[in-house]
């Protein structure tokens, strides 16, 4: 592979990254978070967020909900809402309000902005 940049846990650091014509990759951070949405009516979303430090609206991000969500809860998506604030959905498809325990999800977010 000519002239390709190998990069090793810990052992590179650099200003941005970009792979062939595609976005400008400027960061990115992988991490975990506890979670603890309110209580979510009956067929509603919910959203619940937490503290993402220098997230920018239009970044990327890919969270996993916690391993022990409410079987009756679903994730159906994250984003970055506002500056370092970043949003979870959650959605109760049933007929009665759930009110789940905080647990700890992870998050990949790239900085592309």
């Amino acid at each position: 592979m000519p002239n390709a940049l190998r990069i090793t846990k810990g052992e590179a650091s650099m200003g941005a990254v970009q792979v062939g014509t595609g976005d400008v990759v400027y960061g990115f951070d992988f991490g975990t978070t506890s979670i603890n949405p309110a209580s979510i009516a009956a067929t509603t979303r919910g959203a619940t967020t937490f503290t993402l430090t220098g997230a920018k609206v239009g970044d990327v991000l890919v969270c996993n909900p916690p391993s022990g969500l409410n079987d009756d809860l679903l994730y159906v998506g994250c984003a970055i809402t506002a500056a370092d604030t970043a949003t979870v959905y959650l959605y109760n498809p049933t007929a009665s309000a759930i009110d789940d325990a905080a647990g700890t999800g992870t998050y990949l977010w790239i900085d592309s902005q």
